[in-house]
């Protein structure tokens, strides 16, 4: 399955964690939206914010892991740095891996990454910016906010694409084109004509 995270601390995501996190894991950590100097510091981050939740097994192998974690930082250098790993993620879901993709990590999953330019310089100048596509068509716009509306519901219309936004304090959980708001904050889905909401816990599926 895969985890959506608004772009929240851990706190801010605590239900979104609680569906996911399971004491004994194995979890992967890419953290390549970041600089490389400060990857090293993404991944004690991450093993800090897991520890409270009991002991989890930190590794560098995908085959094998029970969790795949993608964290936040700039999406365009993220998917240039994983571009080639994407095919995998697939193989990985298909086998009963967990996904989980926060910010960064949860455009990456989306069918297009560039909507990240609302929130990320492309430095980089990335003009393929084809995402893994495992959300039925969807892209994803995290750390939504009403004031945002607007600006959603344009790029969905822009560009005939469906829009998954989330809020910091929300995420998402995807099972094939099954989809639950995992709470506690509303999540909003913009599609070319419409504005649709969904209250935690709330089921939907994912349609193009």
């Amino acid at each position: 399955m895969i985890f959506l995270g608004g772009g929240g601390s851990e706190s801010d995501e605590s239900q979104l964690w609680d569906s996911l996190f399971v004491p004994g894991q194995r979890v992967v950590v890419w953290p390549y939206a970041m600089p490389p100097a400060d990857r090293a510091a993404v991944v004690s981050w991450f093993r800090d914010a897991l520890a409270p939740r009991g002991t989890f097994t930190v590794t560098d192998s995908l085959p094998g892991a029970d969790v795949l974690v993608i964290p936040g930082g700039n999406t365009y250098d993220l998917l240039a740095a994983v571009r080639s790993r994407l095919p995998a993620l697939s193989a990985f879901l298909q086998a009963g891996g967990h996904v989980y993709g926060g910010s960064a990590g949860a455009i990456l999953l989306g069918a297009d990454i560039d909507i990240a330019g609302i929130l990320d310089p492309n430095d980089i100048g990335l003009t393929d910016t084809t995402g893994a596509d495992l959300l039925a068509g969807h892209v994803v716009y995290p750390h939504y906010t009403p004031d945002q509306e607007t600006t959603a519901a344009e790029w969905a219309a822009g560009h005939n694409v469906n829009v998954l936004a989330i809020p910091e304090t929300s995420g998402v959980i995807v099972d094939g084109v099954e989809a639950r708001n995992a709470g506690p904050a509303t999540v909003h889905v913009f599609t070319p004509g419409a504005h649709l909401t969904y209250e935690s816990g709330v089921s939907w599926r994912l349609t193009t």
